[in-house]
């Protein structure tokens, strides 16, 4: 096979895990895809992934193909990782060209997101329901709804200005400020609500699920490193959120002697 076409397969392969990785996709699975599309075309690398970046490389007749590719998992979208699986099987099971791939895989990449009324109404839901699973009321879920919602907006515009721990600290500090404030609010109504419950259902979406998943997926496959590593990402954000909620509840002791 000629160097070029090898260059133009490989990059391909990685541009493909590449989308993936940085959408939330566990490391096994990443490594699964670059693999596939190798191999269909006859070529077997050695590939290692980790949660930050892809390590690829070939040798053939004595020419070296290193690929390193720094990568930081931005976001979770599962349906672009859907979408790269649905383009891997098809690169695999047809003559589909290197140029046509890259052109596919830049669609693919260019998928809009959700709008950000979409991620706060689906937070809201998820934060009410959470309440109402854990024993709240009808009145206390509305809370969390509200709450839950306006924390959702919040990180997500904080996303591109400040870092996962920071940005979840914020999510805890908001989400116990927005909850105390609503049940001041029903309070002079007449309505008393239960802080607890509103603020562990509010933060149901805050809770790193996938990355927790994603951990245990990629330790049982035998990926310690991503394992570890994104076990850790999941720690780290859930002690980020704690410890927002932790100042809130705390400043609230100091002041009225009761939480």
């Amino acid at each position: 096979m000629e160097k070029n076409n090898i260059q133009r397969i490989l990059e391909v392969a990685i541009f493909a895990g590449r989308i993936m990785l940085e959408n939330g996709a566990e490391t096994s699975r990443v490594e699964d895809t670059i693999n596939r599309i190798c191999l269909s075309r006859g070529i077997k690398v050695e590939n290692f992934t980790i949660p930050t970046g892809i390590f690829l490389s070939y040798n053939e007749e004595g020419m070296h193909y290193p690929y390193i590719i720094r990568t930081k998992s931005v976001t979770i979208d599962l349906e672009i990782i859907a979408k790269v699986n649905a383009f891997s099987r098809q690169f695999v099971s047809s003559d589909m060209t290197t140029e046509e791939a890259q052109v596919l895989l830049e669609e693919i990449m260019k998928t809009p997101h959700y709008p950000l009324w979409m991620y706060a109404l689906s937070g809201g839901i998820a934060g009410g329901f959470f309440t109402l699973s854990f024993g709240g009321t009808a009145l206390e879920a509305l809370a969390a709804f509200i709450t839950s919602c306006s924390v959702v907006i919040i990180v997500k515009l904080m996303a591109n200005y400040t870092g996962s721990f920071v940005r979840n600290i914020a999510g805890g500090l908001l989400n116990a400020l927005i909850a105390l404030l609503l049940i001041q609010i029903f309070e002079a109504f007449g309505q008393t609500l239960m802080l607890s419950k509103i603020v562990i259902g509010s933060l149901m979406p805050l809770v790193p699920g996938v990355a927790m998943t994603n951990a245990f997926r990629d330790s049982i496959s035998g990926d310690f490193v991503s394992g570890v590593s994104k076990l850790t990402e999941a720690l780290l954000i859930a002690v980020a959120i704690a410890l927002g909620v932790g100042v809130v509840l705390h400043l609230k002791f100091l002041w009225t002697g009761s939480v």
